[in-house]
C-alpha cells in the first residue's frame, strides 16, 4: 500500500468497504484524492447503491448530485434541508444558498453546465408574436404552439 496514491488508497478502501455488500455505509470525506473520472464513477455507484449512505463532506457539488437530504450542522444547530428542490419538489429551505444568488449546476464529470435563463415576455411582445404566428400561419407555413414561448 505505501507505493499507491491517495486516490488509489481511497478506490482500495471503498471496495473493501463494499465487498460484503452492506445495507448501511458511512463515508467521511469521500472525494479526497479521486479525480474527476473517480468522482464520476463513485457517483454512478452510491446511485445505485441499495442500501443507506451517510456522507459526511465539504464538497457540495457532490453532495448535490448526490444526496436527497442534507443535514447541516451550523452554529451548534443541526439543519435538514432537501436537495429535491432541484426537482421542484422542496422540502425544507435551502440552507446552501442566499437570496438572489443565482444556481450553479454540474454534471456527474464536474463540468459547469451554463443554464440560460428564459426571459418572460411583455404582454406587448406576447401580442406581437400571437400576430406573427398568425401571418405565419395564413402563408401555409408551419408554425408549433411551443416554438415562441
Amino acid at each position: 500500500m505505501r507505493g499507491l496514491s491517495g486516490g488509489q488508497k481511497v478506490k482500495i478502501v471503498l471496495g473493501a468497504a463494499t465487498w460484503r455488500r452492506p445495507h448501511v455505509i458511512c463515508l467521511d470525506e469521500p472525494t479526497n484524492y479521486l479525480d474527476r473520472e473517480s468522482l464520476a464513477a463513485l457517483i454512478g455507484a452510491l446511485k445505485v447503491f441499495e442500501g443507506g449512505v451517510l456522507i459526511i463532506t465539504h464538497n457540495k457539488d457532490f453532495s448535490e448530485s448526490i444526496c436527497t437530504e442534507v443535514w447541516a450542522m451550523r452554529d451548534g444547530h443541526l439543519e435538514a434541508s432537501g436537495h429535491n428542490w432541484v426537482e421542484g419538489q422542496g422540502s425544507g429551505p435551502r440552507i446552501d444558498k442566499k437570496d438572489g444568488e443565482e444556481e450553479v449546476q454540474y454534471d456527474a464529470m464536474g463540468n459547469k453546465i451554463d443554464v440560460k435563463k428564459t426571459k418572460k415576455l411583455t404582454s406587448s411582445e406576447l401580442r406581437k408574436k400571437k400576430k406573427e404566428r398568425i401571418a405565419r400561419r395564413k402563408r401555409g407555413e408551419e408554425v408549433f404552439s411551443d416554438e415562441d414561448e
